[in-house]
């Protein structure tokens, strides 16, 4: 609820206290705890895990009841640790919790960062999300990365705080597009997550699990303006309170991207020519725009199958408790 200030602060006051609680616990038994209240949620929460349950319906239709309640219930235990873990880790300095990752695929953002373009890195609300970036803010500069304010402001403070010591620097999504470009322009690294629905004004359709899904296509588009790779970059937990970051091979723009456009055509001195030239030069830039939000399109459903094969792969650590898809679309 975005205005219930008596709400917000009790809310707040709970997060302190709970806070309090896991920073003096060792890092190690954060995630343990967290679990336990994510399976309370889950017993306690009708309405998301309704909503879970029907999403890995869509996403997996050949899972029986029994193994959808069981990824359900593995979901709510996953973010309450995630959650709980995030707290934790704020007590490490960014050396101290770099030295808890393990690295797979760092060749791929230097092979990204040495086009000398800037660098769209892409994630999703799944794994350790909050803490992917920490380790490239360290050894390669700081991450901005796109968020909405959160509906509780003492929480959205809190969490602000949070991500610029782990090493982010936040983006508001309202009207973030220009101060994007500005970042990857000179040569920054933008972190942004498509993975969640967005309003029909603002996404286009592109399949997400085999069903059209409204997706934003922001990234794909300042992608191909100015030629930028996207690096995927995904974080998990592992045993004992540490990490594994996995990078994958950068997402190019098609090439024609960084072309530029095309040259102008040439004056006629007929008028009938002329004319004639105008409604030529019309159709052309139609197609050149159904040609453009078709690539926007494929671009964008290159960025979900990346997600998705990271899903597939970590099925129970994905927010399945969003609603991701429309039914009337899906079904």
């Amino acid at each position: 609820m975005k205005h219930a200030p008596a709400l917000h602060r009790l809310e707040y006051g709970a997060y302190l206290a709970l806070k309090g609680v896991i920073r003096a616990l060792p890092h190690a038994a954060a995630r343990p705890l967290g679990a336990a209240l994510g399976s309370l949620a889950c017993r306690l929460d009708r309405r998301h895990r309704q909503v879970a349950a029907a999403n890995l319906a869509l996403a997996f239709p050949g899972l029986g009841a029994h193994e959808r309640r069981r990824l359900v219930a593995a979901c709510f235990r996953h973010f309450g640790a995630a959650l709980f873990d995030l707290v934790s880790s704020v007590r490490f300095d960014a050396v101290e919790l770099c030295h808890r990752f393990t690295y797979e695929g760092w060749e791929h953002l230097d092979r990204a960062e040495r086009l000398g373009r800037g660098v769209f890195l892409l994630g999703a609300h799944h794994g350790c999300w909050e803490i992917s970036g920490r380790p490239i803010g360290l050894y390669r500069g700081v991450i901005h990365t796109v968020a909405r304010p959160a509906d509780n402001p003492w929480l959205d403070r809190e969490l602000v705080r949070m991500r610029e010591r782990i090493g982010y620097a936040v983006i508001p999504k309202r009207g973030a597009a220009r101060r994007m470009l500005q970042v990857v322009r000179a040569g920054g690294r933008v972190g942004i997550l498509p993975d969640q629905r967005v309003q029909e004004r603002e996404g286009i359709l592109v399949p997400f699990f085999g069903h059209p899904a409204l997706t934003t296509p922001i990234l794909a588009r300042l992608s191909r303006r100015d030629g930028c790779p996207v690096v995927p970059v995904f974080a998990y937990p592992e045993p004992g309170g540490r990490y594994r970051l996995v990078i994958r091979p950068p997402i190019m723009p098609d090439a024609a991207a960084a072309a530029g456009p095309a040259g102008a055509t040439p004056a006629v001195e007929d008028g009938e020519q002329e004319e004639d030239g105008r409604e030529a030069r019309k159709g052309e830039e139609r197609a050149d725009r159904g040609d453009e939000e078709a690539a926007v399109a494929a671009l964008t459903q290159r960025y979900l199958e990346v997600i998705e094969s990271e899903i597939r792969d970590h099925p129970q650590m994905w927010l399945w408790m969003h609603r991701r898809w429309d039914r009337k679309r899906a079904l």
